[in-house]
């Protein structure tokens, strides 16, 4: 049976939320892809490293001429089922030749935190959405998490839904999450829109009449 590359979500950053059966599947490599925090959860392994820096092809070519002989494994923040690395892998492997093992999302993390609830959340990318669609989409959901990046900050995602008239909501925001700088913290919409934070975040806008 020919090899599969191993998809691994490797959680939130932690090492303490990388599930067992991540790491087990991490150990039977003999070649580790990913991000260099990632690679370092697994440094003690001694596996050798493909980093995955801009180029990405050039990291995708590598990994097309090896897997076949040498098992790969990919690691990918979170769950390779959102907004992850796995995404890109499917354009240049068949579903058949890649085997996923989910692992914690930044976003299951956060509702955790929260103690909210997360079955009724709706999950949006802020990247090329239109600030039209984004407002409505808070007006009509209960709950909308988002993953912020380098343009769309909480304080900015925050002042654009006050502008736009949404109101009585609250705000969760994690960041650094499962690290030991971890920031976590639950305000109001309008307290929120002052803020600054530092790297990427995630967060969730909610009705909390609807929580209890």
């Amino acid at each position: 049976m020919s090899k599969k590359v191993f998809v691994l979500g490797v959680g939130p950053g932690s090492p303490d939320y990388v599930l067992p059966i991540v790491e087990k599947k991490a150990r039977e490599c003999s070649v580790l892809v990913g991000g260099g925090r990632n690679l370092e959860l697994f440094r003690d392994v001694g596996k050798r490293e493909i980093v995955i820096k801009r180029d990405i092809s050039a990291v995708v070519n590598e990994i097309q001429e090896i897997y076949r002989v040498e098992q790969v494994g990919v690691l990918v923040s979170g769950d390779p089922g959102f907004y992850s690395f796995l995404q890109t892998l499917l354009r240049y492997f068949e579903p058949g030749e890649l085997e996923v093992y989910p692992g914690i999302s930044s976003l299951q993390y956060l509702f955790a935190k929260g103690v909210l609830p997360w079955q009724d959340a709706c999950f949006v990318s802020l990247h090329g959405r239109r600030v039209a669609d984004l407002v409505r989409t808070v007006k009509e959901e209960n709950k909308v998490a988002f993953l912020t990046d380098a343009k769309m900050g909480v304080g900015q995602v925050c002042r654009l839904l006050t502008e736009n008239g949404v109101k009585d909501r609250r705000v969760l925001v994690g960041e650094n999450l499962s690290y030991s700088d971890e920031k976590v913290f639950n305000a109001t919409l309008e307290e929120c829109a002052g803020i600054k934070t530092r790297g990427l975040c995630v967060m969730v806008v909610y009705d909390d009449s609807g929580v209890r």
